[in-house]
């Protein structure tokens, strides 16, 4: 048990739910390390933290299910390793981390950056995944100064929809990927097939 964080159900269900977590926390600690968020992640590296504790206590009987376990285990520690050396690296230039929407003036936000990624499994994307990309975008045109004033939900979820179509389209029912790209001082929202899919490698993108 784990205090109301996690509490275990099937091993399946439960590594789903890590895997999950995980590309959250990658989604969350990017956005942290980019200086769009204020604070990191702390609540999702909790829950991911007490399933990595009760399977590690009780690890899953099928070799499989271990196998899984222990590669998503790895994983969680290779990006903590990453991110961690990332923040040492942010605190050793300045005294501490700036506010969300801040600029320090040796940052250079025109490096290509991938803010966020999420999947839309057969196309389909879930209201909570498109209120996610509409934050991180928002928050992305905010920290470089680009105007959010007349940035609204509906109309970002009128445009994400007809690239989301066009990527559909062409790649049938493969899962696609949608992100949150920055380079140039710009920020995009790209469509593209899942890599590794057999999609034709097309994309979609609203540029601000």
């Amino acid at each position: 048990m784990s205090g109301g964080i996690f509490e275990p159900t099937e091993v399946r269900k439960d590594l789903d739910r890590l895997d999950r977590s995980l590309r959250k926390l990658r989604t969350q600690y990017e956005l942290f390390l980019a200086r769009i968020t204020k604070w990191p992640p702390n609540e999702t590296l909790m829950e991911v933290e007490a399933i990595i504790r009760h399977y590690t206590k009780y690890p899953p009987h099928r070799t499989v299910d271990r196998f899984r376990f222990n590669t998503l285990v790895h994983r969680h520690r290779t990006s903590m390793e990453r991110w961690r050396r990332r923040q040492r690296k942010l605190e050793q230039i300045g005294s501490g981390h700036p506010r969300a929407g801040s600029r320090r003036a040796d940052e250079d936000l025109s490096v290509p950056q991938t803010l966020m990624i999420t999947r839309a499994e057969r196309g389909e994307v879930k209201g909570e995944q498109l209120r996610d990309l509409y934050l991180a975008y928002r928050q992305a045109r905010k920290a470089r100064g680009l105007n959010v004033a007349k940035l609204r939900y509906r109309k970002f979820v009128e445009t994400v929809g007809r690239h989301l179509q066009t990527a559909r389209s062409r790649a049938g029912d493969r899962d696609l990927e949608l992100r949150v790209d920055t380079a140039g001082g710009k920020v995009t929202i790209a469509v593209r097939p899942v890599a590794g899919s057999s999609g034709d490698g097309t994309d979609g993108s609203a540029r601000g």
